[in-house]
């Protein structure tokens, strides 16, 4: 092989790893510095200890924004709050899971729940 298709080889080589990487470093970068806005907000500006705090976990989503932290608490191991961590950090929404529901939890009653009004 010629030195000029080893260099063609190389560069397409090249290439093709960084259009395939390039997404997949974003996405685990970008839901890693996310999470830890998050936790850097729980824990600095809202107060709650590390211990409260069951999980921070950043999710890449297809939607705007693109990336999202679900939050889970210790007290309230059914309900997942849902974060933007884009322009300042947001509670955007909660889930309660089927189990919560059965036992009764509703949105009345969450702890954690900050309202967007």
């Amino acid at each position: 092989m010629s030195a000029a298709k080893k260099t063609l080889v190389f560069t397409l080589t090249v290439l093709v790893l960084l259009i395939v990487l390039t997404p997949i470093v974003y996405a685990r970068v970008g839901t890693k510095v996310y999470a830890h806005r998050v936790k850097v907000y729980l824990t600095e500006e809202m107060g709650y200890t590390r211990a409260e705090i069951t999980s921070v976990k950043g999710k890449w989503t297809i939607k705007a924004p693109p990336f999202v932290v679900h939050v889970k608490f210790r007290d309230e191991p059914e309900v997942e709050y849902t974060y933007f961590a884009h322009a300042g950090v947001i509670q955007f929404s909660h889930e309660i899971s089927r189990k919560g529901l059965d036992q009764g939890v509703t949105e009345k009653n969450l702890k954690h729940y900050v309202s967007l009004d």
